[in-house]
């Protein structure tokens, strides 16, 4: 476990590589804030990972009361709103929370959005029927706390909808040995698997984590009827071929995103 005074140093270089790279710009040149913008950042998430709607069951918590912890630019949680959902996001960020606000401000939407901490969230026990977050907790120096936080503020009977890098992925078993060479040659001696799966949101990020589903079974023991599934993105880099035998042999069990639904 990382030391608390780490931790905090480590959560603030967390927030300031974030607020510096809003989590989607990086795809598009388009001006920030546009309605141009905005549906640049959608329509690339979804082609890039289709399998997000069905999977993540954006349009099944009509009525509910729905949170995102590290909504980002707000891109999930605008789906969640189109289903029917009552939004909040949170995001350690100041400026992803402003773009969020004016995202649902652009497509005249219903929800609310406030930056705050997964470690320490500023909402009463038992506070929402959802909790969603995907691809942020590993970004987190406590994870295991951010997910007390998370089983604390959901109500009883509430569900999670949690997406973490998967450890026991094809990504990490084929990009680790790449990495170690590459070391290797420039004499550097980090962790190859730990570097490689930091690298994945940028060069600079400073934290990134991947775990087993075991790992994640003991982070999470207090939910009930935990589900596990792993997929992965549709990898721009890849030949279509290898995508297409990725997608239909490996991603749904070794896959890099590790899908966890849980009940409280």
């Amino acid at each position: 476990m990382i030391e608390e005074k780490d931790s905090e140093l480590l959560k603030a270089e967390v927030k300031d590589y974030w607020n510096e790279n809003p989590c989607g710009t990086q795809f598009t040149g388009l001006q920030w804030g546009s309605r141009e913008f905005f549906d640049e950042v959608e329509k690339f998430r979804y082609q890039v990972q289709p399998f997000m709607s069905e999977v993540m069951e954006f349009s099944d918590h009509r009525g509910e009361r729905l949170l995102e912890i590290g909504c980002g630019l707000g891109t999930d949680l605008l789906q969640f709103a189109r289903g029917g959902a009552i939004v909040t996001g949170v995001d350690l960020t100041e400026k992803s929370i402003d773009l969020v606000r004016k995202r649902f401000a652009v497509y005249n939407l219903p929800g609310e959005a406030m930056t705050a901490d997964a470690e320490q969230l500023p909402f009463a026990d038992n506070s929402f029927d959802v909790v969603y977050s995907f691809g942020v907790l590993h970004h987190t120096p406590n994870t295991p706390k951010a997910i007390s936080e998370t089983y604390r503020v959901l109500k009883p009977g509430g569900k999670i909808i949690m997406m973490l890098y998967h450890r026991q992925s094809l990504h990490v078993f084929l990009g680790s040995p790449v990495m170690r060479l590459m070391k290797r040659l420039r004499k550097k001696e980090l962790s190859a698997t730990d570097d490689w799966i930091r690298i994945y949101d940028g060069d600079r990020n400073p934290l990134g984590k991947a775990y087993t589903r075991s790992e994640v079974r003991a982070m999470m023991n207090r939910f009930s009827s935990l589900e596990f599934t792993t997929r992965d993105p549709i990898r721009r880099n890849w030949p279509g071929a290898a995508n297409i035998v990725n997608q239909h042999l490996f991603a749904s069990w070794m896959g890099f995103y590790l899908i966890i639904k849980g009940i409280k």
